[in-house]
C-alpha cells in the first residue's frame, strides 16, 4: 500500500511538471505571436488609429485566437510575415468577440 502511495505521489509531481512546462510553452507562443500581430497591425492599421491602440488591439486578437492560430502567428515571428499571416490576423480581428474586445479597449483608452 505504501508503495502505491509513493507511485501516486510521483505521478502527480510529474503531471504538475508537465502542466508547468505546457504553460511555459503556451506563454512563449503567446509572446511571439503577439509580436507578429503587432508587426501586422503597425504596418496595416490606418494612420487615423493612434499607435497607443496597437497593444490593446493585439491583446484582443491573441485572446481570441485558438492554439493552432497562436502557433501560426508565433511561427511567423521567425519565418516572417506573409500574406497568410495578414489574412489570419484579419480573420481573427473580424470575430464578434474580438471586435467587442477592441471596442471596449478603444473606449477605455480614448476616455483616459
Amino acid at each position: 500500500m505504501m508503495l502505491k502511495t509513493v507511485y501516486l505521489a510521483g505521478a502527480l509531481v510529474l503531471l504538475a511538471g508537465c502542466d508547468t512546462a505546457e504553460k511555459a510553452v503556451d506563454d512563449a507562443a503567446r509572446v511571439t505571436a503577439k509580436a507578429t500581430v503587432e508587426k501586422v497591425l503597425t504596418a496595416h492599421l490606418p494612420n487615423t488609429i493612434p499607435q497607443k491602440m496597437v497593444t490593446p488591439y493585439s491583446d484582443c486578437i491573441i485572446d481570441n485566437s485558438n492554439a493552432n492560430e497562436l502557433f501560426k502567428l508565433s511561427r511567423a515571428s521567425i519565418t516572417g510575415v506573409e500574406a497568410s499571416t495578414i489574412a489570419l490576423v484579419t480573420d481573427i480581428i473580424q470575430r464578434p468577440a474580438t471586435t467587442t474586445c477592441i471596442a471596449k479597449a478603444t473606449t477605455g483608452l480614448l476616455a483616459s
